[in-house]
């Protein structure tokens, strides 16, 4: 018997381990996208408040004219994107996961509790399911790339080759997205700049 196999002894359901790591890489993922949701907040508002300030300067060019207009749009997107953000509540889904994986952790380090399949079905219900796409980062992360043995009920859960550019192909991808609205501001200066 192997250490991977060890690791998830009595595992009657054979999910607790792997559900609790994919929670994991749920609050992870959350946790990053109230970061990256406070950095374009902020970056939009030093956009606006620059637009603002230099507002006088760009009189003189072609957006002359449009100057107030362009201030209302950026105002309206702060406000917007703020209420999005509020509204997409990041930070507390996070936090649910976590709570979620560490009480999966308590039942997996608890044998006589780890039995009970209501117990596990009861955590979950309380909390929000984790995305497919974090199910795939756990298992690109411990079977792809640690080569950990993982088994759930149907067996040993295979990860191809194939099943790992996917992955990252999705992971590359969302960085770039993320990337892009970073920059979003930087590119609006630019246009206006060239513009003007």
């Amino acid at each position: 018997m192997n250490e991977e196999e060890k690791e998830q002894p009595g595992d009657p359901f054979g999910n607790i381990w792997i559900t609790s790591r994919t929670r994991m890489q749920s609050h992870a993922k959350y946790t990053r996208y109230d970061l990256i949701s406070h950095i374009v907040l902020t970056a939009y508002s030093v956009l606006l408040l620059g637009f603002s300030v230099f507002s006088r300067h760009l009189s003189e060019t072609k957006l002359g004219p449009y100057t107030s207009e362009v201030s209302i749009v950026l105002s309206l997107s702060v406000l917007c994107a703020s209420l999005v953000i509020w509204g997409l509540k990041f930070g507390k889904t996070a936090d649910q996961h976590r709570e979620c994986y560490l009480a999966l952790q308590r039942l997996y380090d608890d044998e006589d509790a780890r039995k009970n399949v209501a117990t596990y079905h009861q955590i979950l219900d309380r909390y929000p399911n984790q995305s497919d796409f974090d199910y795939e980062a756990m298992l690109y992360k411990n079977v792809w790339s640690q080569n950990k043995e993982l088994r759930d009920r149907s067996g040993v859960l295979k990860y191809s080759w194939w099943r790992a550019r996917k992955f990252e192909f999705r992971q590359l991808s969302r960085i770039f997205g993320t990337l892009f609205v970073l920059t979003c501001p930087v590119i609006f200066l630019a246009v206006l700049y060239v513009a003007g």
